[in-house]
């Protein structure tokens, strides 16, 4: 059997067990995202919106004092805004995979795995941090990440991982040549190849395999982080000793003589509500963990008995009523106005508005382009239908049996009641997405109808007058928006 055909086997072996469980479909939309050179911003946080769990878990994180915002950021909108795309893009991707894994997972004796790869993951991020690093958020997967291909060997081969261990800490083998011995394939080919079954970002296989040669204090930093995470999790001795080198080491690393390894985990959990949500962690819970920890004579993540998966890990983003978050974004759209905002920005928020304010619906955000003859061309689209595409909406206004354009001729508002029937909506491919309910809102700027919000339902619950009332306000935002743009 060759090399390859060997580390196929393995890495088939260790997701047929659960260790590598396969990403959701969001995550790779996410992944897929990055590689495009056309995506936007709003693309973004289109996909981020669909996964009311993952929004809540990044908003969570943009919120948390190691981001420190001046005011609470309740809208993917806004975060995307205040951190830029790249930033985003990787927290989402992290998150996302990691909330993934964990709701996937069945056995409790994997929930260490994913807690040492959690905690590496966010010590990793404040080490970046601290050493002033353009984006922390890289090194945040690179922690998350940075052990999962060891311990999914130890829970999928426990017996033949020990005896790796054994020759990494009594014959001094280095992991590589340990695990050739072992297993017959070298560990940085298993990583990479974790690497390649999660689709990563390449930029990523530098910090993750950490080459030997490379003289780079990022990585140091990411391998200091999964040392202290391990030893949280009991898979490494602590004590005041230990965590004395540790602080020696890291405090060299980021000219930081007075370095204190218990404040950087407190202040890490405790500024990061996920710690919470994923494992049921309190701030006291952590507070004991420290203090074992540095007595080094327990396992830290024993004492906390109660540990387990957060009870909020499927909870859906966010828990505040349509009627209390149409207030909010009715205030942001205005200020978004205010201060100048560019329409794409605008649109976006519009379109969070909507999409979280009225409950199974399915948003499309569509506008008159200057083909001979004219097409009414959807270019956003935030919904459930992953299948769809907002270039799948697409209508020739001489169209004149279709609801959708004599809405925009006659440039009124208009709620249909009638069925997929009628609506003039392209057979293919929304023959798979009949509406029973649509709102059409046309968008009107210089007493021209420039385009038109669709909102439509497949559930059978037509829209209320508050609805309708709440469409029309928010489009009439863009409409403003528009005026003060070029159309």
């Amino acid at each position: 059997m060759d090399n390859q055909q060997r580390l196929k086997n393995l890495v088939e072996e260790m997701r047929d067990k659960g260790n590598l469980p396969a990403l959701s479909e969001t995550v790779l939309e996410i992944s897929r995202l990055a590689k495009r050179n056309d995506s936007s911003s709003l693309d973004l946080a289109t996909v981020i919106m669909r996964d009311c769990g993952l929004a809540s878990s990044l908003l969570a994180t943009v919120n948390s004092s190691y981001y420190a915002p001046r005011f609470p950021i309740k809208t993917i909108t806004a975060a995307v805004t205040y951190l830029g795309f790249d930033k985003i893009y990787l927290l989402a991707l992290g998150l996302g995979m990691f909330r993934h894994s964990l709701a996937t997972l069945q056995k409790r004796n994997l929930l260490k795995l994913y807690a040492v790869s959690y905690f590496s993951g966010i010590l990793a991020m404040a080490l970046s941090k601290a050493h002033n690093h353009d984006n922390p958020e890289e090194s945040f997967i690179a922690g998350l990440l940075y052990r999962l291909p060891g311990l999914a060997l130890a829970n999928t081969f426990p017996n033949r991982f020990q005896k790796m261990d054994h020759l990494i800490n009594a014959k001094e083998f280095t992991i590589n040549k340990a695990c050739l011995n072992i297993f017959q394939v070298r560990y940085d080919d298993i990583c990479k190849a974790v690497m390649a079954f999660y689709r990563l970002p390449e930029d990523l296989e530098r910090i993750i395999l950490k080459p030997e040669s490379a003289d780079d204090p990022l990585i140091a930093l990411v391998d200091e982080s999964a040392i202290l995470a391990a030893m949280l999790f009991g898979e490494r001795e602590g004590g005041k000793e230990t965590i004395r080198k540790a602080e020696k080491r890291i405090g060299k690393l980021l000219g930081h003589p007075h370095f204190s390894v218990p404040d950087l985990i407190r202040n890490t959990f405790q500024s990061d509500d996920n710690v919470k949500a994923f494992f049921n962690l309190s701030a006291e819970d952590v507070e004991i963990m420290v203090n074992i920890l540095e007595w080094g004579k327990a396992n830290p993540m024993e004492i906390v008995s109660h540990m387990d998966f957060g009870p909020t890990i499927d909870t859906a983003m966010p828990e505040e009523t349509p009627e209390s978050l149409i207030g909010h974004f009715l205030t942001e759209l205005a200020l978004c106005r205010k201060r100048g905002g560019e329409i794409n920005q605008l649109l976006m928020l519009a379109q969070e508005a909507l999409f979280r304010c009225l409950p199974d619906s399915e948003v499309f955000m569509a506008f008159v382009n200057t083909a001979q003859p004219p097409v009414l061309q959807a270019k956003f689209y935030v919904g459930t239908q992953m299948h769809i595409n907002a270039q799948d909406f697409s209508i020739s206004i001489t169209k004149s049996d279709s609801a959708i354009v004599q809405a925009l001729q006659l440039r009124s508002p208009r709620q249909w009641t009638k069925g997929p029937l009628g609506l003039g909506l392209p057979y293919a491919p929304f023959r798979q997405m009949p509406f029973k309910h649509a709102y059409l809102a046309p968008i009107v700027a210089r007493s021209r109808a420039i385009g038109l919000c669709f909102v439509g339902r497949l559930a059978d619950s037509p829209f209320d007058e508050r609805e309708c009332v709440w469409i029309d306000q928010i489009v009439d935002h863009i409409a403003v928006g528009f005026n003060g743009n070029r159309a």
